[in-house]
């Protein structure tokens, strides 16, 4: 949990500017030094080094960077690196809890979980779906810049009929198993399979990305009225925000998971149709 508040922070960096007040520090490229006497809320850098001398009220947060703390640092908060190591002094002060990840850390779970311990299998397990969802997003990312008007054919097929979506999302859902065990009784649907297994997998992340920019708009559009509209950060936010909703435990993050899979499957699927192929706002009026 402690890693996925972390990459959650480090998305909020990504779609957040570098900025600089008396309460907080946040950079990216650059170091950071708390001074001695200093006092801050938090602390957060990409790429760079943050350097302690004084007080940090909350956190410290490092992606793909190095934590320093000296002799007199004081941290009442927690102190989270990713991608880099932490030196401290034998006079530092940390209350929080102190998350290092990097190889040295990552080879330490793998020797862990191969003894059967669940710290280890924990901590490889954060780490993996932190990879996939940074391919996430990497994916989206690309479709935003690149291809943007076919992410916003599904997201204007889901708006148009979201019953529908939904509804058809679940049929296709059901008609996996048997169609590919339909592919695997012909020595043809044989060499399908691999070409279909692919189709589907695109369909399905497509469709997640879309329902990623259907509540990034939602979201965004609610806190900040007359914003200008941004394909690029509504979808990055709305993933995010999935991402975030399915950790909440008793089924009910995975439940909101699948819902957004299956209605931006059928989403996906609705595109294709030549009724929802044109953007809305872009069909003849009707007479």
């Amino acid at each position: 949990m402690k890693v996925k508040i972390a990459a959650l922070a480090a998305i909020a960096l990504v779609l957040l500017p570098s900025y600089a007040d008396a309460a907080n520090i946040v950079k990216a490229g650059s170091d950071i030094l708390v001074e001695e006497g200093q006092i801050v809320n938090n602390v957060a850098v990409i790429g760079g080094q943050i350097t302690v001398n004084g007080l940090v009220e909350n956190n410290v947060l490092a992606i793909a960077g190095s934590v320093v703390l000296t002799n007199k640092a004081v941290v009442r908060g927690k102190v989270i690196v990713l991608g880099g190591v932490m030196v401290r002094g034998s006079g530092s002060t940390v209350f929080g809890d102190v998350t290092e990840v990097n190889a040295s850390t990552m080879s330490e779970a793998f020797q862990s979980a191969m003894r059967g311990e669940l710290e280890g299998w924990s901590l490889i397990l954060n780490v993996v779906s932190i990879c996939f969802f940074a391919i996430i997003l990497m994916i989206a990312l690309i479709m935003t810049l690149l291809v943007p008007r076919h992410l916003t054919l599904v997201t204007d097929a889901i708006a148009a009929n979201r019953l529908r979506a939904f509804f058809l999302g679940i049929l296709a859902t059901l008609m996996i198993a048997p169609l590919f065990m339909l592919l695997a009784i012909s020595i043809i649907g044989i060499f399908l399979i691999p070409l279909a297994f692919t189709a589907l997998l695109l369909a399905v992340i497509i469709g997640f990305i879309a329902s990623g920019a259907i509540l990034g708009h939602w979201i965004i559009s609610r806190i900040f009225r007359g914003h200008r509209k941004s394909l690029v950060k509504e979808t990055l936010v709305g993933l995010s925000l999935l991402w975030l909703l399915g950790w909440i435990p008793l089924y009910i993050g995975m439940t909101i998971k699948v819902f957004a899979i299956t209605i931006g499957l059928g989403g996906v699927l609705l595109s294709f149709s030549r009724k929802t192929v044109r953007p809305i706002e872009n069909r003849a009026p009707s007479d």
